[in-house]
């Protein structure tokens, strides 16, 4: 989620897309169109046997070279 929202990837428009805000992110979470200051957040994503498991993202944010701010 961003700020309460879940925020859709849109594949007719190749971006994920704040329906309660209006910002829009690239394929990777960048923000490309705010209000949003900040990129989402990133997570490590996990498939075993159908199952999904996202786990927290503590390394370097390869979009901006820092540390994660939402960690």
């Amino acid at each position: 989620t961003h700020l309460g929202c879940v925020v859709p990837w849109v594949p007719s428009e190749n971006k994920f897309k704040c329906p309660c805000h209006g910002s829009q992110y690239d394929s990777e979470g960048k923000v490309i169109r705010g209000p949003a200051p900040l990129s989402l957040a990133l997570a490590h994503v996990n498939v075993d046997n159908d199952l999904v498991k996202l786990t927290q993202w503590t390394e370097t944010d390869f979009r901006t070279d820092e540390d994660p701010w939402w960690v």
